[in-house]
């Protein structure tokens, strides 16, 4: 006959034995999930910021290219005009210099629009690259957990922790965008309100 208590230590020991491989099985699972997490966050962050670098470059370039355009468009309409109206002396001075004004304070707009751009793409790559050592610093602390308990606390803080960091991020980008706006702009009503530019009377 079988001792009773040995039967209820052995059952006992067997329970914690399954208990045990259970926890180091969902470790395992834990562990691989996160592993693969980071690699594919690190993957996408790295092709967010290179986007964002290609937008803000082609972005500039396309601004850029575009005002060179305008530059000569505009000049040679002001030629075509100044001839066809027969403005020439001071008229076609006071039109030339009245023109150059105003194309400077377009180019200069444009440059702060730029500069403004650069920024902008400037905080969305930090993002991407906080967003990554967050997603490992997240992965890690994961990886360490025993419990399922555990594992929905570490993982919901992480959720969490990556939508306070989109909402600041927006926060940012549009204060940025908003100052830079505001600089474009008195670039603009600068020109318009320059004292020494004489208005003509419609």
């Amino acid at each position: 006959m079988t001792n009773p208590q040995l039967n209820t230590q052995a059952r006992d020991q067997a329970k914690r034995d399954e208990q045990n491989k259970a926890t180091d099985e969902a470790a395992r699972t834990a562990r691989t999930v996160t592993d693969e997490a980071a690699r594919v966050g690190e993957q996408t962050a790295r092709a967010g910021a290179d986007i964002a670098r290609r937008g803000a470059e082609t972005a500039r370039d396309n601004l850029q290219s575009g005002l060179n355009t305008a530059n000569l468009s505009f000049q040679r309409i002001n030629d075509q005009f100044t001839q066809a109206l027969g403005f020439n002396g001071p008229q076609a001075e006071e039109l030339a210099r009245r023109s150059s004004q105003n194309l400077q304070a377009v180019s200069q707009a444009s440059s702060v629009l730029m500069r403004g751009t650069q920024e902008v793409s400037r905080e969305w790559v930090n993002l991407a690259q906080e967003r990554v050592q967050k997603t490992m610093d997240g992965l890690s602390r994961l990886a360490g957990v025993r419990s399922v308990q555990d594992f929905v606390a570490v993982q919901s803080d992480l959720v969490r922790d990556n939508l306070q960091q989109v909402i600041d991020t927006n926060k940012r980008v549009a204060e940025v965008s908003v100052r830079i706006a505001d600089e474009a702009a008195r670039s603009i009503q600068q020109a318009q309100g320059n004292p020494n530019q004489p208005r003509r009377a419609a």
